[in-house]
């Protein structure tokens, strides 16, 4: 299966459009990373998202798949995309591999900024399946402030969980397939860490960002026969705390047509765009005037 599967993420390898390997050192260590900038019109600061590719995925593969590439120039922010040793990222923060990636993280931050103008108060971490776990693990290590995290397809690392600052809040947005065979809504393990269920993910998230309880709300689907079921937190002081669920969904990016094969991850869906939903979501937790996001 780890074959097939390392075997399928190589073929879905592609150029990201615009995208600039940049060479950097971290704790010693030569890392790289992709940057997508818009062009500017002045030097005003822009928001950055960091998008963290999945296991055994690569910057080239998240930006076709995400389409973040392309978002990031018709909406005007940064878009980078760092490269984990081994192609995956290590979650267990107290770990040696876990910690050198959250470094390695902040310095990639660092070494954007000093390349185009960023506000430091709108960064966000976008992440899928293993990334998802590290972006969630990056939040809690508390070394970049992220003004709201997005994961799809993932969950919460109980290694994170345990050792997450006290006090951090942050933005949190979850999408994820009912149905989903590689990080199952109710929890699995991997070799490094055991992964929360989804329930417990927005729990945690939603119990630092001081939100009382969650209500339903409506989701309209862009699939018949596809329902949406999306839970938003109430009240939240801390951050706005937010879970989509595709009933009947696999392990993929919703409405993209890159992905593994569906005998691998499960079925994917067109219910909803998800790389809107989550730029919907983050590009409103800050402050200031936002790019206009137009729906499709």
């Amino acid at each position: 299966m780890l074959g097939r599967m390392f075997a399928v993420a190589a073929a879905l390898v592609g150029c990201a459009a615009g995208a600039g390997t940049v060479g950097v050192v971290s704790a010693g260590e030569p890392r790289s990373y992709k940057l997508v900038a818009a062009p500017g019109s002045d030097s005003a600061p822009r928001p950055l998202v960091i998008a963290l590719h999945g296991w055994l995925g690569t910057p080239e593969q998240m930006a076709r798949m995400s389409g973040l590439s392309s978002a990031a120039d018709r909406l005007g922010f940064a878009v980078v995309y760092p490269q984990g040793d081994w192609r995956s990222w290590g979650i267990d923060q107290s770990s040696r591999r876990g910690a050198a990636d959250a470094v390695f993280l902040a310095d990639v931050v660092a070494d954007v900024s000093a390349r185009t103008p960023v506000d430091p108060a709108r960064i966000y971490a976008v992440g899928f399946s293993n990334s998802g776990f590290m972006a969630q693990a990056l939040a809690c290590a508390g070394r970049l402030r992220l003004a709201g995290v997005a994961v799809v397809a993932s969950g919460l690392a109980a290694s994170a969980a345990a050792g997450c600052k006290p006090g951090i809040t942050v933005p949190f947005l979850l999408i994820a397939g009912t149905d989903d065979p590689v990080v199952p809504v109710n929890g699995t393990g991997t070799g490094e860490d055991r992964i929360l269920p989804a329930n417990e993910t927005l729990a945690f998230w939603a119990t630092g960002n001081r939100c009382r309880g969650f209500d339903f709300a409506g989701a309209e689907s862009r699939e018949p026969g596809v329902t949406i079921l999306r839970t938003v937190g109430r009240q939240c002081r801390g951050g706005d705390t937010e879970g989509w669920f595709i009933q009947g969904g696999g392990h993929g990016w919703p409405g993209s047509d890159i992905g593994y094969p569906e005998f691998l991850v499960g079925r994917r869906t067109s219910a909803i765009d998800t790389t809107f939903v989550v730029l919907e979501f983050l590009l409103r937790q800050a402050a200031g005037p936002l790019p206009r996001i137009g729906g499709r």
